[in-house]
Order: structure tokens, then C-alpha cells, then sequence
């Protein structure tokens, strides 16, 4: 059983379409699988199925402190009720679910792995530093069979922590092969994105930068709409994408209107399958912590030209296993030279800098069929040293693992009480 508290249809959450990612993977690999997670409306059904796997929506999700504490409670007992009838349940992150899974696969025997979400500033293990509620939740997760980590990073701040090492399995993100960036394929996506959208609307020979995630403040969206106005004077068929939803949405959207580009972009809100944007799109941008877990490697398996921030955690994830990490640029650093990422197969630039930005975007969309050779060999090169198949190869063995030995350790204690009952 997997617990989150984004699913379907929650696309602009990363976090979501990880946790779609990875029930799916597992069901394919012949896994009974089931999810729960909270509902976000009173209209919403309370379970129903995603891709031929049950989702369970028993609790209302938590709007508040207040609200939060209710529906851990919630979750607790349902789980109680109803996760004895599987092997383990594994909770997508380490925040308040992770109680609620811990607690109840206690208590009716199974076993319990959690996964470490998020990245940098983001991640749970920075997140436990930011109340006294969150700290409980990383004192929890210390009585879990398992916890997954998806970095290096995550690891070291686990350890320090004083998560012990036999605790902690590392998995990380893994790559798949989509279908290739060719021309006929791009047209056909453009045509079908148009018939949901009108403002997704493009000529053939428009150039397209897209961006997902989160509409929040300081996000790669706001550093994106700073640079938009400069990019449109100099290309002015240039086309935005600005894919996802959030509190800030209203504000990215004036702001853009106000600088006189309402035409040249689309907030066409959230997408359950981002396959085709990635597909219609000429670059993709990526300027932040967000993302790494789901749109990143997507936008590596469509094999399209990739701008990204460089920063640590970006850079791990997009090197192949047994390249070496170059060394990250500081944030203060002057805007590299033009020529600094003829041999690179991303597109990096200063984080936070719209004019190193600008000018990676601009570079990119001046050598595109370089571009796009560039990301089919980041692409290969990816999908040989981390791909997908060996990650849910690498779950399903943890799970399995943890549930036998979680079954052995109830089966002996099981024996050892009726031993005990027989000699009295």
C-alpha cells in the first residue's frame, strides 16, 4: 500500500506524479498495489481506480494545524482498519503521513518504508528543522523498517541526524526512453495540445520554452517571466509555456500582462500527462529545487534541450553514474561565455540570474539541432547508468525484503509466546 498526499490528478505537484510513477511501475512488474490519499473536496468519490489501481480517499485533507492533527488521525485508524491485508505500506515522504503509516503497520504487524522527499532547501530533512511537529516526525520515522534516500545529500543529513545506516537503502531517481523528438512527432503533439488548449495554439515553426511546477514565490516561473519580455523583443514568435498552478498564479499572470507578452504566453494550468508538452516544446527550464523527481526526468526521456540552474542537486541528478561532477559555479559568479557549454549536455546558468538565464535560452534556441543531439545523448547516456527498470527492481527487492523479515520476526514471536503459554 503507498500513502501520499498528492495523486492523481495533482500533476503540478511533483511529488504526485512520483508517487503515479511508481505504482504504476510496480503494478506493471506484477505488485498488488493500492493508494491512499486524501481527498480535496467533499465532491471528490472516495475511491476509485487509476490505471486499473485502487485509490483510496478516505480522509479530508488537512487545511490547517488544526486539521492536520485530525487527519493523521484519520488516516491512522483507516489504515489500522484495512492495511493488515498487506505486506507493507510505504509512505511517499518522512512529514505527517509517515506517522500515520508507522503507527499503523505497528500495530497490525506489516512493515513500514518511508521515502525522503524533496531536494535541497526543500527536502524533509530540512523541512524536520522548521517546527517542533515536523522534529517528532524525523524522530518517528526512526522506528520504520526502511527509508529510502534519493541522494547523496539526503544521506549525509539523515546520518548527522542520527539515522542509523542500516536504516537507510539508497535508490535514485531513474530515467525512462520516451519517443524521440522528431519533427513529425513534435507537429502531431502541437496539433493535439491545441485541440484541448487554444492558447497552446502554435505555428510549425514557433519556438516553444517550457516550464512546469508549482506557481510560488521565487520559483523557476517568476525568474522565467523576468527574462520573457528581453527574449520576445529579440524573437518575437517566441512562445512561453508556464504549466502548473499554484497561490501565485494571479500575480505571474499580471506581472506578464504587464510587461506587454500576454500574446506569446499560455498558463494553460495542469496537466495529469506532460508527455506531450515535453514532446511540442523546444526547451525545457528548470531553475529550482522543484521537480527533480518527476518533471526533470521526464524532460531528459522526451530528449528535449534542458536550461537548468547549477546547483549541486541538479547536477547529481543529471550526471550519468561514473562521470564526475563538475564543479558548481558560485551564485555571484559572472555570466559564463558563450562557448561554455558547447561540450555540456545541459544548458547551465547562475541560479536566481535572469540575465544568465536569458542568455542560456537564447544560446540554446540559437544551436537547436545541436541542442537536441546534445539531449538524445544525455538521454542515452542517463537511461544506461540509471534506468527505471533497475530502480522498481531495486523497490520491489527492499520490499520484499523488509515484508519477509517482518513476517519472520512476527511468525518468532508468535512461536515464542506459545512456548511461553505451553510451559506455564
Amino acid at each position: 500500500m503507498l500513502v501520499g498526499r498528492h495523486f492523481w490528478p495533482h500533476a503540478c505537484f511533483d511529488a504526485a506524479g512520483f508517487l503515479a510513477q511508481l505504482a504504476t511501475d510496480l503494478y506493471r512488474s506484477g505488485v498488488h498495489v493500492e493508494v491512499v490519499t486524501p481527498r480535496y473536496a467533499a465532491s471528490w468519490p472516495e475511491r476509485f481506480h487509476f490505471r486499473e489501481i485502487p485509490v483510496h480517499r478516505p480522509a479530508a485533507a488537512p487545511r490547517s494545524d488544526w486539521s492536520m492533527g485530525r487527519y493523521v488521525r484519520h488516516l491512522t485508524t483507516w489504515l489500522k482498519e484495512h492495511g493488515g491485508s498487506f505486506d507493507l505500506i510505504l509512505a511517499d515522504s518522512i512529514r505527517e503521513e509517515s506517522q500515520a503509516v508507522i503507527d499503523a503497520a505497528a500495530a497490525v504487524g506489516v512493515a513500514s518504508v518511508l521515502v525522503s522527499a524533496g531536494w535541497g532547501d526543500q527536502s524533509d530533512p530540512a523541512w524536520w528543522q522548521t517546527s517542533r511537529s515536523a522534529r517528532r516526525c524525523a524522530t518517528t520515522a526512526k522506528e520504520a523498517d526502511a527509508i529510502v534516500v534519493k541522494n547523496a545529500a539526503a544521506e549525509r543529513m539523515m546520518i548527522a541526524q542520527g539515522f542509523p545506516q542500516s536504516l537507510l537503502h539508497r535508490i535514485e531517481i531513474g530515467f525512462t526512453s520516451s519517443v524521440n523528438n522528431f519533427e513529425d512527432n513534435r507537429a502531431a503533439a502541437r496539433n493535439r495540445l491545441a485541440a484541448v488548449n487554444s492558447d497552446l495554439t502554435t505555428l510549425p515553426e514557433s519556438e516553444v520554452v517550457l516550464c512546469t511546477g508549482r506557481m510560488q514565490k521565487k520559483g523557476s516561473m517568476d525568474l522565467l517571466a523576468s527574462t520573457a519580455r528581453h527574449l520576445i523583443a529579440n524573437r518575437p514568435d517566441l512562445r512561453f509555456w508556464f504549466v502548473g498552478d499554484g497561490p501565485e498564479r494571479q500575480t505571474l499572470y499580471d506581472f506578464l500582462r504587464a510587461d506587454g507578452v500576454r500574446n506569446s504566453i499560455a498558463m494553460p494550468g495542469s496537466f495529469v500527462d506532460t508527455t506531450d508538452l515535453m514532446i511540442a516544446a523546444d526547451v525545457f527550464v528548470h531553475g529550482d529545487h522543484q521537480g527533480l523527481d518527476f518533471a526533470l526526468p521526464s524532460a531528459v526521456s522526451a530528449a528535449i534541450p534542458i536550461v537548468a540552474a547549477e546547483i549541486p542537486e541538479l547536477r547529481s541528478v543529471l550526471t550519468p553514474i561514473g562521470k564526475p561532477i563538475k564543479r558548481v559555479a558560485s551564485a555571484v559568479a559572472s555570466t559564463p561565455p558563450a562557448d561554455a557549454s558547447q561540450n555540456e549536455a545541459v544548458a547551465w546558468f547562475t541560479p536566481g540570474k535572469s540575465k544568465s538565464l536569458r542568455l542560456a535560452i537564447r544560446r540554446t534556441l540559437e544551436e537547436i539541432p545541436q541542442a537536441k543531439q546534445r539531449a538524445l545523448q544525455l538521454r542515452r547516456d542517463l537511461i544506461r547508468s540509471r534506468p527505471q527498470t533497475k530502480v522498481v527492481e531495486a523497490y520491489i527487492d527492499l520490499m520484499t525484503r523488509v515484508a519477509q523479515e517482518k513476517a519472520s520476526s512476527k511468525s518468532r514471536i508468535a512461536n515464542d509466546s506459545s512456548s511461553i503459554e505451553t510451559a506455564s
